[in-house]
């Protein structure tokens, strides 16, 4: 214990009070009405709090996860997992009672004295096992503070009495985590008695598609109705539409809100499936405000079963024992479908970031040019697509060069090229252009004649260039608040999709906007995944703090390829970011893939967020 002798008694008085209400407790609660340990209503830009004593009081227990492990005799173990309202909050002491059929459990935080305490969420997880040997068979419940689980023991939880003498402590580790293991099989709800009929729900999560209408179309696109609102959104009906993969289903046992039953994740096909249940009344739900499921749902909103909550009641009879529950997510701000075979592949020269045309280099120099694009057709481009020499000369460069990561319409790139400046005085002029997956070429805003090039000289007796000391390049930008006044075609807007009605930020950084504090950004030294996807957490070297403009540095770096990225989904962002998406450097895009030269210092990596209200 980390209190002295009064707290301690204080302590002991609360944790008898809370077990003796918990046994009563018949309502289900999805949400914690227990009061967190707070000294003052937290406060991101109040000054650290500092107690003289330890402050006690209940946990803010957010959710429970009750495990069955894979051994006999049946054990139990219940995670639990919550918030504390600052950074020297930490869980105290754990208390378990049982009360008949009930586990009262009662979680237990203390504020740290001494230490300055910023006002910042911390999430916590516990891991609480309980004491099942020698139960009945039946259904008991979970009290963990003010939420509620339940599990089922099947038969007798005894080893045969024969074998009595020989007991020992079981060993078997709880099944596998599917968040941490994603191949691992997700645990289920406990199943009915031995011997009976099949009761089981299964269902789909599915990616409920609108696509965008036709500029010359004055009716909704399929699959596409008018909210109340006046929005457009995705009309709820599964018409073959793609499935979501990794979204946790939760069961609960009787009407909703209600979960603790169990779990599911969804497959690469979005279906998932509860088997051998016992029959009776079932909360299927999605919490997409989950941290797992925001990874994979957010930005949206769910259109079936109905706008709103995604929980659905389920009655499982003798006449029905199997039922079946579709969710249907309408992905918000995403880039709108494109039909590859008849859209348009242009790009606009944006600037030389390096290496002025008319340069002189000394005979042999070796040298990496790079020029800056901006993908302006209505194609996306994949990592298939790459920058092509189209004539003039080489310059000891490769011909095709594939692009490092996938680019969206708006978008704009740099494009990397290294090169050996020949050896024979004169000057030299290669000509680039892009090429799709075909590996045809096209050029500035469509026009094939038209491309980037570079123009260099060479003189028998110029000096090299002086070579940067090592570790001296930088990287840098700025994060803002982007944003259109009053989301109509005024000021800083720009209409997503052709005659969508739907108008966001334009990605431009104009004197009416600031910078965005607190946000983290992340840099990996390897290039973006050419998938559109973020590097994983082992491959970020550095992180960095945004500070009160917005700004941020990585300074020290050596040359090299690095992603620069900025994960809205993470700890430290969602809560202040979603809902929102990007608009700079494109629109749903918050990462860069950048070829650092050695001591440069590129401060111009700026990231454009335009909050959805």
């Amino acid at each position: 214990m980390k209190c002295d002798g009064l707290r301690y008694s204080l302590l002991i008085a609360l944790v008898v009070l809370l077990l003796t209400g918990c046994a009563v407790l018949e309502t289900v609660s999805t949400a914690p009405t227990a009061t967190p340990v707070v000294s003052e209503a937290a406060n991101p830009t109040s000054s650290p709090v500092v107690l003289s004593d330890p402050l006690l009081g209940l946990a803010n227990v957010e959710s429970l996860e009750i495990m069955t492990l894979e051994s006999f005799p049946v054990q139990i173990d219940v995670r639990i997992a919550g918030v504390h309202p600052n950074d020297c909050t930490e869980i105290d002491e754990i208390v378990v009672q049982m009360d008949g059929n009930s586990f009262n459990v009662v979680a237990i935080a203390m504020q740290e004295p001494g230490i300055e305490c910023n006002d910042v969420v911390v999430p916590f997880e516990e891991i609480v096992s309980l004491d099942v040997y020698g139960l009945d068979a039946g259904l008991y419940t979970v009290n963990v503070n003010s939420i509620q689980g339940s599990f089922a023991l099947d038969e007798d939880n005894l080893l045969p009495e024969e074998d009595s003498a020989d007991v020992t402590e079981p060993t078997t580790e709880p099944t596998a985590d599917p968040i941490a293991d994603p191949t691992a099989e997700p645990p289920v709800a406990p199943v009915g008695p031995t011997g009976a009929e099949t009761f089981a729900i299964t269902g789909l999560v599915w990616h409920d598609l609108c696509p965008v209408a036709a500029e010359d179309d004055a009716e909704l696109a399929a699959g596409c109705v008018e909210s109340a609102a006046g929005a457009v959104q995705a009309n709820g009906l599964f018409e073959n539409e793609p499935g979501i993969a990794g979204v946790r289903v939760s069961i609960g046992e009787g009407t909703c809100p209600s979960t603790g039953y169990g779990i599911n994740i969804t497959g690469i096909d979005g279906e998932f499936s509860f088997d051998n249940l016992a029959p009776g009344t079932y909360c299927i739900s999605v919490n997409s405000e989950n941290p797992q499921n925001q990874e994979v749902l957010l930005p949206g909103q769910w259109t079936a079963p109905v706008s709103g909550p995604a929980q659905t009641i389920v009655n499982l009879t003798q006449e029905e024992p199997l039922q079946t529950v579709n969710f249907g997510w309408d992905y918000q701000l995403l880039p709108a479908e494109v039909d590859l075979a008849t859209c348009s592949n242009s790009f606009a020269f944006v600037a030389d970031v390096n290496i002025d045309d008319d340069t002189v280099f000394a005979p042999g120099e070796l040298f990496t040019k790079r020029w800056q694009l901006r993908n302006n057709g209505t194609c996306p481009w994949s990592s298939e697509y790459s920058i092509l020499f189209v004539g003039g000369d080489q310059m000891s460069a490769d011909e095709s060069i594939p692009l490092a990561e996938a680019v969206a319409v708006g978008q704009t790139i740099e494009v990397a090229v290294d090169m050996i400046a020949p050896q024979e005085p004169g000057t030299y002029r290669g000509n680039w252009q892009i090429a799709n997956t075909d590996g045809n070429p096209f050029g500035i805003d469509g026009v094939i004649e038209d491309a980037f090039w570079l123009r260099i000289i060479v003189e028998e007796d110029a000096t090299p260039g002086a070579t940067a000391e090592p570790n001296s390049g930088a990287i840098g930008g700025v994060v803002w608040d982007d944003f259109c006044i009053n989301g109509n075609p005024g000021r800083g807007c720009q209409e997503s999709g052709e005659n969508s009605g739907i108008y966001t930020a334009d990605g431009t950084f104009d004197a009416l906007e600031s910078g965005l504090g607190e946000i983290i950004i992340s840099l990996a030294e390897e290039a973006c995944p050419a998938d559109g996807t973020l590097p994983p957490a082992g491959a970020v070297i550095s992180t960095a703090v945004t500070d009160q403009d917005g700004r941020y540095l990585f300074e020290g770096l050596s040359e090299g390829t690095y992603c620069i990225f900025m994960d809205a989904l993470s700890t430290e962002n969602v809560d202040f970011l979603i809902p929102g998406n990007w608009t700079w450097p494109a629109a749903g895009v918050g990462r860069y893939t950048f070829v650092l030269d050695p001591g440069e210092q590129a401060l111009d990596r700026d990231f454009g967020w335009d909050f959805v209200e």
